[in-house]
């Protein structure tokens, strides 16, 4: 699909080569906002959360894995169920990927900005296939990119160290992410990119909402609705926001000790993640009406939400039995060998 910038992998198999490691991670902690790159703490590390799994058998639920892939995490899903997020390969080097639902295969991405150091990840995916996301230099500083058919191209903010871009709308005309400079707490604001206006900024010094942290995570198709996230100041806890005609609305998962939202759909549906106050961590769907359900892959350990299309599958990643996948939630349960899960081939 995108010429030599992409290399085909077409067989599956399973996870290998795992280590030791806490399953806490940096974008778990109320104070820490510097979990926007890859969000398992030591990826591709065999996780022991002492938690126990989670006993539901709901068969929306399925996951999948990168041929040979340490981890994977899936962040996006667009209406025709192509997927997009990264993996860890066995050498250790982090990639990006495309799912290609109509063939059934996989596609490594890699940002050929010669920065590029320590990885690639996708993070978001259009309706015409344009992919979203981001690379790191070998000192922390992250480089956005647009990924077109004709290739790649740059999505820097002037001025700034680091540009994340983690959404794209179906038209391509809005982008949003972050940008960060001596840190993710007090230097980091969310950004947008409009295609006739250019870069716009939200949280803090730039308005909207008071706080630290903020970054857009989620946009609609038709760039009406963002989704992000910020650490409130005022109560001392990262909570999720939904942003609508220039008004920003802060929430909460009931109870949660920590909320942040990573997707919007073209219905106002918000995906993302919470922390109850066992400190387990989960994915949840807050309805345009405002209900929440929570969202648990059966079996994990630890699950989290990160992208929903418009038909309301849901991407994200999950820890079973120690080791990292991707999966997605499909809306509508059709029977064996009838859903997205299906389609993936998935365990």
């Amino acid at each position: 699909m995108f010429g030599t910038f992409i290399t085909i992998i077409l067989a599956l198999t399973c996870a290998s080569s795992l280590w030791q490691s806490n399953a806490q991670d940096p974008m778990d902690d109320d104070m820490d906002m510097r979990p926007f790159v890859r969000p398992i703490g030591r990826v591709g590390a065999m996780v022991d959360d002492g938690l126990v799994p989670n006993q539901s058998n709901d068969p929306r639920y399925a996951t999948f894995d990168y041929p040979n892939a340490l981890l994977t995490t899936a962040f996006d899903i667009n209406n025709s169920g192509n997927i997009v997020g990264f993996y860890r390969d066995p050498s250790l080097a982090f990639h990006g990927f495309l799912y290609n639902r109509a063939t059934r295969s996989f596609a490594s991405i890699d940002y050929t900005n010669p920065v590029c150091t320590t990885g690639t990840d996708a993070r978001g995916i259009n309706e015409r296939g344009d992919i979203v996301g981001t690379c790191t230099d070998s000192v922390g500083n992250f480089y956005g990119y647009l990924l077109t058919p004709d290739g790649f191209s740059s999505i820097q903010v002037p001025g700034h160290r680091s540009t994340i871009a983690q959404g794209i709308s179906s038209d391509g005309d809005h982008i949003v992410g972050c940008i960060h400079d001596a840190n993710m707490s007090t230097t980091m604001f969310a950004m947008s990119q409009d295609a006739a206006a250019g870069f716009e900024f939200f949280g803090g010094v730039f308005g909207g909402l008071n706080g630290i942290g903020f970054m857009h995570n989620g946009v609609s198709p038709g760039g009406e609705i963002l989704a992000g996230l910020f650490m409130d100041t005022t109560v001392n806890r990262a909570r999720a926001y939904i942003l609508q005609e220039g008004v920003a609305i802060p929430f909460d998962y009931p109870g949660a000790a920590l909320t942040q939202a990573w997707d919007v759909n073209a219905q106002g549906d918000v995906v993302g993640v919470y922390r109850d106050t066992a400190g387990r961590i989960h994915g949840f769907l807050r309805s345009a009406q405002g209900e929440f359900t929570s969202i648990d892959v059966p079996n994990a350990t630890l699950t989290r939400a990160f992208g929903i299309n418009t038909s309301g599958d849901i991407v994200g990643t999950c820890i079973i039995g120690g080791v990292q996948h991707a999966f997605v939630r499909s809306a509508k349960w059709r029977g064996p060998g009838k859903s997205i899960g299906a389609a993936l081939r998935l365990k």
